[in-house]
C-alpha cells in the first residue's frame, strides 16, 4: 500500500512541476517550490514508514495539495486543476484504504475470550453491562484517568489536527440535527479514516450502498452518494439526533454502542475508546466475530480524541 501511496506522491510532483513551467505568478511557484521539496522528503520516508506514520504522510501530503489548489489563481490552467484534483482524490482513496487495514472490527458478535483478562486488570477492568446508567460513573472515571501514552502522543496529533482541519464540514452536517461536531468527526476518523470518499455507516465507497453491516444504505437516493447525505443517513438511523444531552459518559456509551460491547464480556476496556491510553494494552476483535487476546490496535480510541479536544478548549 505504501507502493501506491508513493506512485501518488511521484505523479503529483510530476503535475506540480508542469504547472511551474506554465505559471508566471511568482507567488504561487514559491508554494509549488515548498510543495516539492516536502513531497520530495515524504517519498523518501514512505517506503521504511509503518502504516500510521505512512497515513500522516498522505494526510500532510493532501492538505500541500490544496494549498497549491488555492495559490492557482491566474491561467492557463490546462488539465492543471483537473490532474492535481485527481491526485488529491486517489490519495484520500489511499488513506481510506490505509484506514481500513486497521479499523476495528465489530465487538458485537464473537466466541468469549479470557486470556486478555489478566492484562487489563491493572488498568481496571470493565462493568459488563449494557446500560447507560450502569456504566455513566465507569466512564468519567476512566476519562478522567486516561493518559496518552508517550509513545503514541503524535498519532494521537494527527488524529486531532484532522478533526480541526475539518470541523466546519462536521459542523454543517450535524447541525441541523443537534448532533455535536466533535462527535461525527470522530465516528468519521473511526470508520473512515477521515476519508470523504466512503460511507460514514462503515467505510465502505460512495460509488454504491453499503456491503457490510448496515448493508444497503442510504436506502433512498441513488450512488454515487455525497458524504453528507451519507453521514446524515447514517446518524439518523442509529437515532442520534434523538438525543438531547451530550455529556462525555454519554459521548462515551454511544460510540462504544456503536462498535459493539463485546469487549466487556472479556474484561478489557474497549480499545474503540481507550486505545493509545494508559488504560488499553491488549484485545482485539480481528474480524466480526473473531477475537485475539494478544492483538493490540492500532487506532486511537474515541476518548483520546474527545480528551485532546476538550483540553485544548475546542469543543
Amino acid at each position: 500500500m505504501n507502493t501506491a501511496s508513493k506512485s501518488e506522491l511521484v505523479e503529483a510532483m510530476n503535475v506540480l512541476v508542469r504547472r511551474r513551467g506554465n505559471t508566471s505568478d511568482e507567488s504561487e511557484k514559491a508554494v509549488i517550490n515548498t510543495t516539492l521539496a516536502k513531497l520530495s522528503g515524504w517519498i523518501q520516508d514512505i517506503d521504511q514508514a509503518a502504516l500510521l506514520a505512512a497515513a500522516q504522510i498522505v494526510a500532510n501530503a493532501t492538505d500541500e495539495l490544496e494549498l497549491v489548489v488555492a495559490a492557482a489563481r491566474t491561467g492557463p490552467f490546462d488539465n492543471f486543476l483537473a490532474d492535481i484534483q485527481a491526485v488529491i482524490g486517489r490519495l484520500q482513496h489511499q488513506l481510506a484504504q490505509m484506514h481500513a487495514t486497521e479499523s476495528l472490527a465489530s465487538a458485537n458478535h464473537g466466541v468469549a475470550a479470557r486470556a486478555a483478562r489478566a492484562a487489563s486488570r491493572s488498568a481496571g477492568t470493565p462493568i459488563n453491562s449494557k446500560k447507560f446508567e450502569d456504566l455513566a460513573d465507569e466512564y468519567q472515571s476512566f476519562f478522567d484517568r486516561c493518559e496518552t501514552r508517550p509513545d503514541k502522543q503524535g498519532n494521537v496529533e494527527f488524529y486531532v489536527s484532522r478533526l480541526t482541519k475539518f470541523k466546519q464540514t462536521y459542523v454543517d452536517t450535524g447541525a441541523p440535527l443537534g448532533i455535536p461536531w466533535w462527535f461525527i468527526g470522530i465516528i468519521h476518523g473511526m470508520e473512515c479514516g477521515f476519508s470523504f470518499t466512503t460511507h460514514l455507516h462503515n467505510g465502505d465507497p460512495l460509488t454504491k450502498r453499503t456491503v457490510q453491516v448496515p448493508k444497503g444504505r442510504p436506502a433512498t437516493g441513488t450512488p454515487p452518494f455525497t458524504w453528507r447525505d451519507s453521514a446524515r443517513d447514517a446518524l439518523m438511523l442509529d437515532g442520534y439526533h434523538h438525543e438531547s444531552h451530550w455529556s462525555v459518559p454519554r459521548a462515551l456509551f454511544l460510540w462504544e454502542k456503536y462498535n459493539g460491547f463485546g469487549y466487556r464480556r472479556r474484561g478489557v476496556p474497549t480499545p474503540y475508546l481507550w486505545s493509545f491510553s494508559n488504560l488499553y494494552r491488549a484485545g482485539k476483535f480481528t474480524s466480526d466475530g473473531s477475537f485475539a487476546a494478544d492483538a493490540v490496535s492500532k487506532q486511537c480510541g474515541t476518548a483520546l480524541m474527545l480528551k485532546q479536544l476538550s483540553a485544548r478548549g475546542l469543543l
